[in-house]
């Protein structure tokens, strides 16, 4: 016998396997991005780490070529196009530093801190964060005290 009570926990129950439902797929949903985040962050580790050590040893050279400049004995006589080229490497370094740098090699540096921080100033909106590797941060929904 079909009372108003038993149809009332009909949809109740009804309602509630489709709350679940929305909650599960939004769980999914957060377990597909987070993993997606996580692989693209580490996928540009090793291109991060090979820029750095390009960026590192470009770097180095130039140190080396301008402490060579600055110290030979010649600089303070000759005029300064004819001391640059008696240190070709300290020219052709800083040539090549000046290169790297315009094409944007110390954006492609930091890239993965861009794309997280950029990833933390979204999912603000949403009270979630992340941290340096993608993983999600849950945090508690602010209160209401009015």
């Amino acid at each position: 016998m079909l009372t108003v009570k038993s149809v009332v926990y009909k949809y109740l129950r009804f309602f509630e396997d489709i709350k679940m439902s929305v909650e599960q797929t939004a769980c999914e949903d957060l377990k597909a991005f987070e993993r997606r985040l996580t692989e693209v962050i580490a996928c540009l580790h090793p291109s991060t780490t090979r820029w750095r050590i390009v960026l590192a040893v470009v770097s180095i050279c130039v140190a080396i070529g301008a402490s060579q400049w600055i110290f030979d004995p010649e600089t303070r006589v000759v005029s300064l196009a004819q001391s640059l080229s008696n240190h070709p490497f300290f020219i052709l370094s800083t040539i090549i530093l000046i290169i790297i740098l315009l094409l944007g090699v110390h954006k492609r540096v930091i890239a993965g801190t861009i794309i997280t921080s950029r990833t933390r100033e979204v999912l603000r909106d949403f009270n979630m964060s992340c941290d340096d590797t993608g993983k999600l941060i849950l945090r508690r929904r602010p209160t209401n005290n009015t």
